[in-house]
This record gives structure tokens, sequence and C-alpha cells, in this order.
């Protein structure tokens, strides 16, 4: 006997819920290998990895529909289970992905990828947002996917991961605009409590922040904080970073400065697998070196600067993410010097910058904070939670 006619056994062959086989056996040429043979009410399919498992019902439907074993999906991996936990549905889950289907429904959705890990990680059917309404979609901005679910949906976008949004927060988002709004954009952080203990609650989005206070239904967009100039001008943070940046540079007495350091712009966000990153500011700064008796090298840098903050500590600094350096040595400076013995020196210079704290500031007593955001334009905005609010 095959792994598939075992399978049939142990549902009870003819009598069970299959019911009687429709086809052959069949073979099919994927990697890995499998087969699979249908019933009145259903199949079964095998492959070399996984085993023999079931799918009937909707979720067998949903799943053909999405192009069987070909599909992004790939094999069942699971035959059809209760969703357990409250929750009142059925899954299958497949190498892949899932499919779920809430008893009842008229339809079996299906969830891959980051955004199934995200909703896994809020308890799958039986978490806050119960069972998926939609199949994974395109955004209507081309730049992400979604899942709609009962109670919320989760947003994904390939520099920032994947973040669910629920509750007040995710009806005033629906509200105005998803992601198209260009004063929030995406969610770059789940629903979260604005400080250990609070009931009130917020989202961190692209470009700006959604809060609901304790007790109400309604959430709103904050503004950003200006007291004792928590938040600053572009020209105001860089005129900071450049300072560092000279300092760093000119440490060696022989350097001068021929350009800059000049402002660029922002990149975007960027995810490293566990943390949502401020977009970096970009500067870029041309140098010479000084050898006497011959012409100079010259060296262009470029660097990418990020904004960090601790919600707990309420603090905000900066520090240097990377950067990148290209030298010219002329004839005949290059006969005695490389440019990858003066790139190391820089690399003595600036690496131990890398991640360490620059000009660290501290949110007034009393205050919540909630986001340091890197704006399109530059400027840095600051969101507190409102200073009345528990």
């Amino acid at each position: 006997m095959s792994a598939i006619d075992n399978k049939y056994a142990q549902l009870g062959g003819p009598s069970g819920f299959l019911g009687k086989p429709t086809s052959p056996e069949t073979a099919l040429l994927t990697v890995p290998f499998g087969s699979y043979r249908h019933y009145e009410h259903g199949s079964i399919y095998w492959n070399s990895l996984s085993g023999a498992y079931e799918v009937h019902g909707l979720i067998q439907a949903k799943w053909a529909a999405l192009g069987w074993e070909k599909s992004f999906l790939g094999y069942p991996k699971s035959d059809e289970s209760d969703s357990g936990n409250g929750a009142k549905g059925r899954y299958n889950m497949f190498q892949f992905g899932a499919i779920t289907w809430k008893s009842g429904a008229k339809e079996a959705f299906e969830q891959h990828g980051e955004i199934r890990s995200k909703y896994c990680q809020l308890g799958c059917e039986a978490g806050v947002l119960g069972f998926a309404t939609t199949d994974e979609t395109l955004t209507p901005d081309l730049k992400g996917r979604y899942n709609h679910f009962e109670n919320g949906s989760i947003y994904w976008k390939s520099t920032i991961s994947a973040h669910e949004v629920h509750g007040p927060i995710h009806q005033y988002w629906s509200n105005n605009g998803w992601e198209k709004n260009p004063d929030l954009g995406y969610p770059i952080s789940d629903v979260l409590p604005a400080h250990p203990g609070s009931n009130s609650f917020f989202s961190d989005f692209e470009n700006g922040v959604v809060y609901v206070k304790e007790g109400l239904t309604n959430a709103t967009s904050l503004l950003k904080f200006t007291i004792a100039d928590a938040s600053e001008t572009a020209a105001q943070v860089i005129a900071e970073i450049n300072k560092a940046i000279v300092k760093a540079l000119t440490s060696n007495p022989r350097v001068y400065i021929t350009s800059g350091p000049t402002f660029t712009g922002v990149s975007d966000y960027h995810w490293d697998g566990a943390t949502v990153h401020n977009r970096l500011y970009q500067v870029h700064v041309e140098i010479g070196l000084d050898i006497s008796g011959v012409p100079d090298p010259s060296s262009v840098f470029d660097f990418g600067i990020e904004i960090h903050f601790d919600r707990t500590k309420g603090t905000i600094w900066a520090a240097l993410h990377n950067w990148h350096v290209d030298t010219f040595v002329p004839w005949p400076t290059s006969w005695g010097v490389t440019a990858d013995t003066i790139n190391n020196d820089y690399h003595k210079v600036l690496d131990p910058l890398i991640g360490a704290p620059q000009n660290s500031k501290t949110v007034p007593a009393g205050f919540h904070l909630l986001s340091a955001k890197v704006m399109l334009n530059g400027d840095l905005n600051i969101y507190m939670q409102p200073l009345l609010d528990k």
C-alpha cells in the first residue's frame, strides 16, 4: 500500500468523509516529488518531504483556486484540523503557509510569508485579529501586501516587514485612506501601549502616530511635540550631524574639507529581521589629505546617520550607521601612498563610531516618548503621549 492508501484507510476508507476514489493515484513531477488521489469529497496529496495529508471542503476549493501544489503554498503538511483555543473554525497547514476557514463562512482564506508569521505571533485564529477575511493581496499603491481579518489587518512592505493594526486605530486609518494617506503611510509597529501598564494605545506609522486614549473609542493622529525644542528641523539636525562628522574626519590635522558636509536626502526605512530602523540622514563630504611636496590625495565620503530612540528610557540619540569612501591618489604621489593605506586609516577612525551614541537627549520629566521619526524632508519629529493621559 502507498502512503496515500494508508492515509485513506486511517480516515475510514470508502465509508469515511472523503468517500470513494474518483481518480487513480497520479504522480506529480514536482520538487519534492509527489502524488495525489482525488475522492468524492476531497483529496489526499503526498510528497517525499512532508508525507500524505488530506484536504477537503472550502479549504480544498481555495487551494485549488490558487493552483494546487504548484501554487506558492506548496503541498499540504497537515490534515484539516480544528482551530482550537476557542476559535471556531478549521485550517490546513501547507509547506509555505496556511488556509483557514471560519465555521459558517462561505470562503476560506490563505495567509503566508511574513504576514502569516505575524498573525501566528498574535495567536492565529484565536488571537486578537480573529479569522482572515481576505487572501494576501497587493496594496493599491503596489508597494506592499495585506490580509484583512475579522478584527483588524496586517500590512507588509519589504522595507518594514509586517505589522498589525486593530481597534479604533484601525478604524481611523481605514477612514483616512489606509497606506495611501501621505500623513501616515504604512504601520511600522503593532498597536502598542503608550507606556508599560497604560491602557492608552498607539501605532507608529511611516509618517505619523495614531493614538487612542484610555476609555475612548475614537483614535486621533498626534501632532509633533515642540516643547523644549524636542522636534527639530532638517537644518538643525544636519548642523549637529555635520559637527560630529567634521570633528571625526579632521582628527587628523593633515585632513582638510574641500566640499560639504552636504545633506543629500534621507533613505527609506529598513528592516534588519527584528527591528524597523529609522530613515537615515545621508551626508556627502569631500576632503583632501595634505602630503608635502606632492599632489594631495582626495577622498569622497558618503555617510548614513541613524536616529535611535528608547521609549522606556525616554532617550533619543544619533549614531553613524554606515559609511563609504572612494579615494584617488594622483601621480606621482601614488608611488609611495596607496588608496588602501589611506582608507585603512579612515576605517580606524570611523568604524568605532558605527552604532556609538552621539548627542543623546532625554525627554522632559513626566512625558512618555512614543516615537522619534525622521521625515522625508529631513525634519526630526518627536511624538509624546499627551501629558495628562494615563
